[in-house]
């Protein structure tokens, strides 16, 4: 019975030290997508490349706007694509064809748990700032908050106004993967 005791420590010990690992590997693998992610959105400045800059040789999305919410201190990088693959590793464009500052609403969906986690704490009239591949920065006020059932509502694009939405899930703390509802925070251009 001892025996199999020290064998069943030795063995949780050894499984706990791979899980460490693995958590550890997709933490260090985040962290080297932001720098590279950050230097392909720093070259994209210095060429007159009309193609982006890819962050990596395989890489199927890359920045397209730098994302700055003063109030919160918060910026980070929007790239190409809301996709399950780009949102990996930022906040990803749902409206490829609607640019922020562009007659209409864009769309900007980012995970609840990471890089849009801070989102709660936006306030009204608060400002988002945001800044493209060309250094053009365009400036929101927020006006609008809201959850809606992704099931029964659909946000609205159309729009005669130069809007910005940022989304994700809500409830912010929810245990459970996938809900349908969704947090929005609408912001009118400015300037």
């Amino acid at each position: 019975m001892k025996r199999l005791l020290q064998i069943l420590f030795i063995a949780g010990f050894v499984l706990s030290g791979i899980g460490l690992l693995r958590i550890s590997y997709f933490h260090a693998k985040a962290e080297l997508a932001q720098v590279l992610l950050e230097s392909a959105w720093q070259k994209n400045f210095e060429s007159n490349r009309i193609d982006p800059v890819k962050p990596w040789s395989w890489a199927d999305t890359w920045p397209v706007l730098k994302l700055d919410l003063p109030s919160i201190e918060l910026s980070m990088l929007i790239l190409k694509d809301a996709s399950g693959q780009s949102l990996a590793f930022g906040p990803g464009l749902m409206t490829p064809n609607l640019m922020p500052g562009e007659i209409g609403n864009s769309f900007i969906a980012a995970h609840r748990d990471t890089h849009f986690k801070e989102l709660e704490v936006l306030k009204k009239y608060e400002e988002i700032q945001v800044t493209n591949r060309l250094g053009e920065k365009k400036i929101f006020q927020v006006d609008q908050i809201s959850i809606v059932d992704s099931r029964t509502e659909q946000p609205v694009i159309e729009s005669n106004d130069r809007r910005i939405t940022l989304v994700t899930c809500y409830p912010f703390n929810a245990n459970e993967a996938n809900t349908p509802f969704r947090y929005l925070v609408s912001a009118k251009m400015i300037n």
